[in-house]
């Protein structure tokens, strides 16, 4: 029998943290554009500071706003990697990549379209340095607050379904200043085009995939984290054209559907583990 689901009771609310996030990242991403025309923003230290939004605010919020258990609840769902039990690890780590898998073939089926890989040159070490990278600086510190803060607070006052389009909702707002910084994926995909919309149509679906795996992993931030870092790093090794990224984004919905249907609107999840 797994442990109950429910989470303390909250002294602070999602939409403040929300206020806080989008402000902060915005202001810091944003003014990393400014300055020598030599400098890369996407490496700056406005640019990884202002990524740190969804950390800082959670931290800050937990910290001064809730109580000491609440804050000891918070810690533990990062690092208890009891709540993952084998079978949801593989659903954590393969989920993603599943998806992006069947999306190549479809492709591959209706255009005859080849994958394009986009491993990192210098070999092992290299890739190993893009696995490191891409889970330290963006999923954990992102899932912390998104997953590990903001998702128990929606949950708290609206279904599982409903909690997890609006965190996505958010999700996709909190990177619109990021297709205005030079050197970041998201100013290469551009604006008002097809794969900008697919972009962050796909927050939505992905969201509730994420609330899924996390509500039957007893809240563990840790399984968010490993849902977000298997899709940033399939991200970064399959280069994506608006065909593909669409066949994904159907697959994801399709996916988000049949857990709705299966598991239910209300929680997403089997209360008996």
């Amino acid at each position: 029998m797994a442990a109950p689901m429910s989470p303390p009771r909250f002294r602070s609310g999602a939409w403040t943290y929300f206020a806080f996030v989008l402000t902060w990242s915005a202001v810091f991403w944003l003014s990393s554009t400014i300055g020598s025309a030599t400098r890369t923003p996407d490496t700056s230290l406005l640019f990884l500071v202002g990524g740190a939004g969804p950390l800082i605010g959670a931290i800050l919020l937990t910290h001064l706003r809730e109580t000491t258990e609440t804050r000891r609840d918070f810690w533990r769902r990062i690092v208890d990697v009891r709540l993952l039990t084998p079978r949801w690890l593989c659903i954590a780590l393969l989920l993603h990549p599943a998806i992006v898998a069947v999306a190549l073939v479809v492709d591959f089926a209706l255009r005859s379209t080849s994958p394009v890989l986009t491993l990192p040159a210098g070999g092992l070490s290299a890739l190993l340095g893009l696995v490191f990278f891409t889970f330290w600086f963006g999923p954990l510190p992102e899932e912390i607050g998104w997953r590990g803060y903001a998702l128990d607070r929606l949950q708290s006052h609206s279904s599982a379904l409903r909690a997890s389009v609006v965190l996505g909702l958010v999700w996709a707002a909190w990177h619109l200043p990021l297709f205005a910084v030079p050197g970041t994926f998201q100013h290469t995909i551009g604006v008002n085009n097809p794969r900008f919309w697919i972009f962050l149509a796909s927050m939505v679906p992905l969201s509730v995939l994420m609330t899924w795996v996390y509500n039957n992993t007893r809240r563990s931030t840790l399984s968010a984290a490993l849902v977000h870092f298997t899709g940033n790093l399939c991200g970064a090794l399959v280069a994506k054209t608006a065909w593909l990224a669409g066949i994904e984004l159907a697959l994801l919905t399709l996916g988000a559907a049949v857990v709705v249907k299966v598991y239910g609107v209300r929680h997403l999840a089997r209360h008996d583990g």
